[in-house]
């Protein structure tokens, strides 16, 4: 092919444009429709009937507080800080500095960090509300900085939603990021839930639920079928689960037909997580039409102001939308300048193209024909936003790491299916896994270091020498074994030495946590539903070496049983049939304190503290075991061992229980003595 003459404008790899003044007013849209969205859904947030809204109920003053824009002030000055390369590790480092909401998936995540949990395993590890909408509250930032840049937007999305989450729940933001990243040039409700779906797993629960939105539209049934087809699909009684919520953002965009007020009003309208389905369906309009199209009565209520929650402690909060846009923007333009070549923000100029079409001169010459040189006709070829291969790799990641960088090396501790939980004298493995990312070799020994009466072993012939070219990968795998006895308090430190040939030594925490050590007993007799108030030998005779009658007439004693998490697995005490199940423990500290003892489950549970009872409860509610918060009795620990007893009733349904401890502060205790038998 002839190359083309000085004359011909060249062929560009941008094929999307804006001018500042529409970049701008679509941020600025996507703020205010967000305001809005959230300003109508805030106060019916978990109810889970189906609604009537079609506007404002009460008409607000102001824009409702919310976490769901708190978090992406947080992210923007994250932005700010770090710059457009920033990482999971830098955004763990920004939540742990500045945020302080502790509820459900939150909590988990801050817990986990604390202990030296880093992404993306932070996201995963006991964390019960790894499914839920805590990430999918924060797409707009990622897609405004990335504007029809579905897969920069779904990177983005990635790094930020590990954090707090795993699976589904990362998937979420992955698929409102690059959606809304799409929004900024496609108004197609369709072909934008096409861009998202695109981007994660084709038979994850997120993508049934939409797909029977869509169904539901196709077969002309009202939004009210609709709702109960997302329901039937993937229905869960946690309101604030992605699937079904991301069915009813789908169903309030197809639905709606492009009118901002039916479309969150249809979102909103389905219950559930009602705050951010109508955000994140006012968002989404407000990016595809732009500020200057929204209806001016959904925005006169709220005005421009920037309400900010008490979650979110020491950042430069924007006063106005005006300014969060001005701020966001200015983040924008230097992440498309840097990672968005196909995307070109500035006054209008030479048509832009992503190809060249030659005409039929220009085959001739190619072919030993007429050698003049032949015109060039440019032609613009849209993205082909279905193309996901550059956010592909991210559907793949491990969630079972934990992700550590020093001295130019990423490090990552990878600890399985079992997560970094170990119990006193049992052996476990793990694997490191170490990446050069600097543009020098590295070359020195990585050994692992553990306290006294632990054993460290490596498999096979590994040694602790490591070279590594720059970009390259060594993997590492080491056992450890912990002494039966495990002193109470905070674990011993385990290090991984990384010494250099040149430079100063360093020693990389493991972040091992040591189990809660039980021991249990069942299952008795639940007869005729009466277990909860009748009382059994165990609670006179507690003693680990008695037995006593259990609930098919033989003999059942006590036995030792270890939990990984504050999520007590005891379902599998009961065999799947009603019962009665006693779980004991002891909790050990050096000083006297007062403690919170918090504790959901979703039958009937009795709790004795050296011999008192301090908490009970007999309902059928739902489990929702927020780590910081909920049910539960403020006790007093005395110096010394303190003797936990639990009594579990199994009626109709799977027993389900969480326990976790809480300072005069409000946050989680990670030990309390109880990591031995």
């Amino acid at each position: 092919m002839t190359a083309p003459s000085p004359t011909q404008p060249p062929i560009s790899d941008v094929v999307l444009r804006l001018t500042p003044a529409q970049y701008r007013d679509k941020v600025l849209g996507g703020w205010l429709g967000k305001n809005a969205g959230s300003t109508l859904g805030t106060p019916f947030e978990g109810r889970t009937e189906a609604m009537g809204l079609t506007f404002y109920d009460p008409i607000p003053l102001q824009p409702a507080a919310n976490d769901d824009l708190d978090l992406e002030l947080l992210w923007l000055h994250a932005l700010e800080v770090h710059g457009i390369g920033l990482t999971s590790l830098d955004l763990a480092a920004e939540w742990l500095e500045h945020m302080r909401y502790p509820w459900d998936e939150y909590g988990y995540a801050t817990f986990n960090l604390r202990r030296g949990i880093n992404p993306p395993l932070s996201g995963l590890h006991g964390n019960w509300f790894r499914d839920s909408m805590g990430a999918t509250i924060r797409a707009e930032i990622w897609a405004m900085v990335a504007p029809g840049s579905p897969d920069v937007a779904a990177r983005l999305a990635y790094q930020d939603a590990v954090l707090d989450h795993a699976e589904e729940g990362v998937w979420a933001l992955m698929f409102l990021a690059s959606l809304e990243s799409a929004a900024f040039f496609v108004q197609d409700a369709d072909r934008l839930i096409d861009i998202g779906l695109a981007r994660i797993p084709p038979e994850c629960r997120i993508a049934r639920a939409i797909g029977a939105a869509r169904s539901a539209r196709l077969a002309g049934k009202s939004a009210l079928e609709a709702r109960s087809a997302v329901l039937g699909e993937v229905g869960v009684s946690n309101v604030t689960d992605t699937a079904q919520n991301l069915g009813f953002i789908a169903l309030g965009l197809l639905y709606g037909a492009a009118d901002f007020g039916a479309s969150v009003c249809a979102a909103v309208n389905c219950g559930y997580d009602t705050d951010t389905t109508g955000a994140t369906v006012g968002a989404i309009l407000g990016l595809c039409s732009g500020a200057a199209a929204l209806p001016a009565r959904w925005l006169e209520p709220i005005g421009q102001s920037v309400v900010v929650g008490w979650g979110v402690e020491g950042l430069p909060s924007p006063a106005t939308v005006e300014e969060l846009t001005d701020r966001t923007v200015a983040v924008g333009l230097r992440m498309v300048a840097d990672r968005c070549p196909h995307v070109a923000i500035g006054e209008p100029g030479p048509e832009p193209t992503a190809t060249r079409e030659a005409p039929e001169a220009e085959t001739a010459s190619a072919a030993g024909g007429p050698s003049e040189e032949p015109e060039v006709k440019l032609v613009v070829v849209e993205p082909d936003w279905l193309n996901a291969s550059q956010s592909a790799d991210c559907l793949t990641r491990s969630s079972t790491v934990s992700v550590h960088h020093h001295a130019g090396l990423e490090v990552a501790l990878d600890f399985g299916a079992q997560g970094p939980a170990f119990a006193p004298g049992v052996a476990r493995s793990f694997v490191v896994e170490l990446r050069n990312l600097s543009d020098s070799v590295y070359s020195g020994n990585v050994e692992l270091s553990a306290p006294a009466g632990w054993k460290a072993a490596v498999p096979g012939a590994q040694g602790p020498h490591v070279r590594l070219e720059p970009g390259k990968r060594a993997r590492l795998g080491y056992v450890l074994k912990s002494p039966a006895g495990l002193p109470p308090g905070r674990p011993a430190p385990i290090s991984l030495l990384l010494t250099p040939e040149q430079g100063e030594p360093t020693a990389l925490g493991v972040p091992l946590q040591p189990v809660a050590c039980w021991h249990v007993v069942g299952p008795l007799k639940n007869a005729h539903g009466g277990g909860f108030e009748q009382g059994f030998p165990v609670e006179s005779k507690p003693g680990l070496s008695e037995t006593y009658l259990g609930r098919d007439d033989g003999l059942v004693g006590w036995q030792p049983i270890a939990f990984a998490t504050t999520i007590m697995d005891i379902e599998s005490i009961f065999g799947g049939t009603a019962g009665v199940a006693y779980c004991k423990t002891a909790l050990r500290v050096a000083t006297a304190t007062d403690i919170k003892l918090v504790v959901h489950t979703n039958d009937g549970v009795r709790v004795w503290l050296n011999d008192r009872l301090v908490y009970q409860v007999h309902d059928h509610t739902p489990l929702r075991p927020s780590l910081c918060s909920g049910p539960g009795a403020d006790v007093h620990l005395q110096a010394g061992e303190n003797r936990l007893l639990v009594k579990v009733v199994r009626c109709d349904e799977p027993a389900e229980l969480a326990m976790s401890f809480l300072d005069p502060e409000g946050r989680p205790v990670a030990d309390l003595g109880n990591a031995q038998w």
